[in-house]
């Protein structure tokens, strides 16, 4: 059975889809199978960077996430290969629609990790059905006033899919990303903490060029810059969600 995490968060810039690639990107660093990179967002940033816009423009709805979302067809009928070795996507499109009850359709794939990424809105029906079709959540948070006010809406959207429909749904946490020396990052971080404690990952991703550099490029940080400090820092991030989720299915066994 595949280990299924859905990146959400409430806006955009908070490095959602860069945390997506590099958690996919460490699971290969790490040996650990195929890994699958599911596209859920409109904005299809990961299926161009990926694909190249060329591609993603021509693809038609029945070749995309969206017929999974619809169950109409089955993950393994229109899944792509990449030219990272073991990285396979299920790519987005521009005009790219969810049903409101839509649950994917992941049949076809045997790979032990499946990353997907979402809409910049907790309120679109793409987060939804990421949710309802994972067995875990990672919410990357920039330490600004806006990052923490919008932690509130990530837990009611959290308790709102577990409570109607996926109740083994685990919340591996916010990770702090986007972390820059300005003096309002640190105190927002030092807030967000306070607040929720172990909620919050330990690991801290930075704002630094090479993540940017990284997705532009279509290759997880760890691939292209394997000894640079934002490589070690995806690997630390990737290490973490893997015992957090592994902590939380020790402690509902118990």
């Amino acid at each position: 059975m595949s280990l299924i995490i859905s990146a959400i968060s409430r806006k955009g810039g908070a490095g959602k889809s860069s945390t997506s690639l590099n958690l996919c990107g460490a699971h290969l660093d790490a040996d650990g199978g195929e890994v699958l990179l599911v596209d859920l967002d409109p904005q299809a940033t990961l299926s161009k960077s990926l694909l190249g816009p060329e591609v993603v423009r021509q693809l038609r709805p029945h070749q995309t996430v969206a017929a999974v979302a619809e169950r109409s067809k089955a993950a393994g009928d229109i899944v792509m290969q990449t030219s990272i070795p073991g990285l396979l996507l299920l790519p987005s499109s521009p005009d790219l629609q969810v049903p409101a009850d839509a649950v994917l359709n992941l049949s076809g794939i045997d790979a032990p990790l499946v990353v997907i990424d979402t809409p910049p809105d907790t309120r679109d029906h793409a987060t939804r059905c990421a949710l309802l079709s994972s067995n875990a959540a990672i919410s990357p948070t920039v330490p600004e006033p806006w990052g923490i006010q919008s932690v509130g809406e990530v837990q009611t959207l959290l308790m709102g899919a577990g409570i109607i429909s996926n109740e083994h749904l685990i919340f591996t946490g916010f990770l702090v990303s986007m972390m820059q020396r300005a003096g309002i990052h640190a105190v927002c971080e030092s807030t967000l903490r306070r607040l929720h404690g172990s909620q919050v990952y330990d690991a801290v991703v930075p704002h630094a060029v090479v993540f940017k550099e990284a997705t532009a490029a279509g290759q997880p940080v760890t691939h292209y810059a394997p000894k640079s400090g934002g490589a070690k820092v995806a690997r630390l991030v990737y290490q973490e969600t893997c015992e957090r989720i592994e902590t939380a299915l020790k402690r509902g066994a118990a």
